[in-house]
């Protein structure tokens, strides 16, 4: 199985023991998707994002990536491009991984598990009408 794009059972929720971006309100807005393998025990989610839109800087997207209970937490960049002719791509500047101790020997699979979670979550949540995904360290 690869890493799909769906809802967060509500029942998931409540088993996340890292911090996410919450409204004064107590909304949290980036608990509603997530990038899930789940023969791999993989689940990319979306924690926070800072900048873009009003601010005029660069929307820098924050992930928890679980993986066989691990939590490694990483930045990203979205950069896109191309046009309707040409094809849309895609580009994530991966910044500040943090993996625990315990599986720092697993850099080159954590690696790939970003990279593949990454690519499926593509932008927004939709990958379908990007050509290319790219991920860069």
């Amino acid at each position: 199985m690869a890493f799909v794009n769906e809802r967060i059972p509500e029942e998931e929720k409540e088993k996340f023991t890292f911090e996410v971006f919450t409204h004064p309100d107590g909304e949290k807005p980036t608990l509603y998707k997530w990038t899930v393998d789940r023969q791999k025990n993989a689940f990319l989610v979306l924690t926070k994002v800072i900048g873009g839109g009003a601010s005029g800087t660069q929307e820098t997207e924050y992930f928890t990536l679980i993986w066989n209970q691990h939590l490694i937490k990483f930045s990203a960049d979205a950069i896109t491009g191309g046009s309707r002719e040409t094809g849309y791509f895609l580009t994530w500047n991966v910044h500040q991984v943090e993996i625990p101790q315990e599986i720092q020997d697993m850099r080159e699979d954590i690696q790939t598990l970003i990279r593949d979670a990454l690519d499926a979550k593509g932008l927004f949540y939709r990958r379908n009408f990007l050509t290319e995904v790219n991920v860069v360290f």
